[in-house]
């Protein structure tokens, strides 16, 4: 709960997964936790079914469940080579990731005046502050996610809450317990989703008889994975670009001030190039990746540049309003990190440059733009050599999580 801990050690030979289910792919990760570090054994990214997935929202579950089940299959394959084991163990146990336009981050902040300042903090006193916080706050909070989604308060289900950063007595510290102190300030970032949204994944994970660890936002995996980032020097602004989503994480001095999503990602580029071409969704697809890798001719990257100038300005507003969205933030921090499929298109990253920060919303200085690559996820050792794009970032950022996981379950 507080910050980035080492689990057991764990039987070497034991297999966990970390699915990253997105609306044009199924990302994969079979890896094994050796002295508290994740060891990647096995990567697949397999493209979704037609029809299969919503802005990020399981359409077809039966599509779902057939791909993951092949991805699986493919991770497992490529263990058995790395390792050079015959009989690699099917995982049983996997982490999950959630995204989408209706998974909403909330940050609740907590003064605690404690009477007995001489005593020293327990877990059974932050487990009771916690105990407070959700029965005092969540009601609220699923109340005005009722109100911004048109979703009833009964069908918002929490995926989870975890303690963001504490202070006593204004100094920062990474756990309370053991600390003395009397002034104690709690900020807890809560997360919801739809119970419908929730149910599906979880009805993956049943179909293929998979325990599930933990289902987690994807930006806060992405916020918590990333070298550093729990520490009081970083801030930024990541921005995950998917096919139907774009997930926006604000990390502030090592805390997640929040996380945002809007249903606009690469699958909105690539119905553009369908449209204007008139071709069909999987040449449209085939030609924006080669577009991305400069391999088309003169005449077909003017007339898609052209395409999607109009798309990249609504996108770059939707990232604008996202950030806006963030309450009580005095100051943006001065760094943007990017990531996803659809953040190698070109125009990503020059309009994230181009667009004016400064005179819109309160950065610090105008923002570097900066790609994520997997190598900067903390505590991951890729033997596959496989991730290597900003595209592998997330699903192995998730894989991460599974060390905290392992550790709150046991």
């Amino acid at each position: 709960m507080f910050g980035k801990r080492k689990a057991a050690i764990e039987p070497t030979k034991k297999t966990y997964l970390a699915l990253d289910i997105g609306t044009e792919y199924i990302k994969t990760v079979l890896f094994r936790l050796i002295d508290g570090q994740v060891n990647v054994i096995g990567y697949d990214r397999t493209p979704q079914k037609q029809n299969a997935m919503r802005g990020a929202l399981i359409i077809n579950l039966e599509n779902v469940i057939d791909v993951v089940d092949v991805s699986i299959g493919h991770a497992l394959e490529m263990a058995r080579e790395i390792t050079k084991e015959e009989d690699v163990p099917l995982p049983r146990e996997v982490v999950m990731g959630i995204a989408g336009e209706l998974v909403k981050g909330v940050v609740i902040e907590v003064n605690v005046d404690r009477e007995d300042l001489e005593s020293k903090i327990t877990q059974k006193e932050v487990d009771e502050i916690v105990g407070q916080i959700k029965d005092e706050a969540f009601a609220n909070a699923r109340e005005e996610i009722a109100i911004d989604t048109g979703i009833k308060t009964d069908q918002i289900v929490e995926i989870a809450t975890v303690i963001n950063s504490v202070y006593i007595d204004g100094v920062k510290v990474d756990s309370p317990i053991g600390f003395k102190g009397k002034d104690l300030v709690y900020k807890v970032f809560s997360t919801f989703a739809p119970k419908i949204h929730v149910d599906s994944i979880r009805e993956v994970a049943d179909a293929l008889k998979l325990k599930v660890l933990g289902i987690v936002v994807e930006p806060y995996a992405l916020a918590m994975g990333v070298k550093n980032a729990t520490t009081e020097r970083f801030s930024a602004v990541m921005i995950d670009i998917g096919g139907g989503t774009t997930d926006i994480a604000l990390v502030e001095q090592g805390a997640i001030v929040g996380t945002k999503m809007f249903a606009y990602g690469g699958r909105v580029f690539t119905k553009r190039i369908e449209e204007e071409l008139r071709i069909e969704t999987v040449a449209a697809e085939r030609m924006k990746v080669d577009y991305t890798d400069q391999k088309l001719n003169t005449a077909d990257t003017k007339i898609i540049k052209t395409a999607l100038a109009k798309d990249i300005s609504v996108w770059l507003d939707g990232v604008e309003i996202g950030l806006a969205e963030f309450d009580d933030v005095q100051k943006y921090p001065a760094q943007i990190f990017i990531c996803g499929g659809g953040s190698l298109l070109p125009e990503i990253q020059k309009g994230l440059m181009a667009h004016p920060w400064l005179q819109l919303l309160p950065f610090t200085k105008f923002p570097k733009v900066s790609f994520l690559f997997p190598n900067q996820i903390e505590g991951v050792v890729d033997l596959t050599r496989q991730a290597t794009s900003p595209v592998d970032v997330t699903p192995l950022a998730l894989a991460r999580m599974v060390v905290d996981l392992v550790e709150d379950n046991s």
